[in-house]
């Protein structure tokens, strides 16, 4: 269950060819992508907001979550 304070995973889709994977996240209140401990996840590649409440992550395979697993955000963040 996500809050204000963490994003919470709500797909994956592997990519075996290019050993990556995309993960998309959803949260609630005023923040960006890179407000969230995105590091939880594993080697990180690179990540966009797509809308006020939803981002995504590109991986480098093998990541650390599954959907529904909850990212929260950095210290500092608000």
């Amino acid at each position: 269950m996500k809050t204000e304070n963490e994003a919470g995973v709500v797909s994956i889709r592997d990519n075996p060819d290019e050993r990556t994977t995309r993960i998309n996240l959803r949260w609630e209140g005023n923040h960006q992508i890179s407000d969230f401990n995105l590091d939880k996840l594993g080697r990180i590649l690179d990540s966009e907001d797509e809308t006020e409440h939803t981002g995504w992550v590109l991986a480098e395979l093998p990541v650390k979550a599954s959907v529904g697993t909850t990212i929260p955000l950095l210290k500092g963040a608000r």
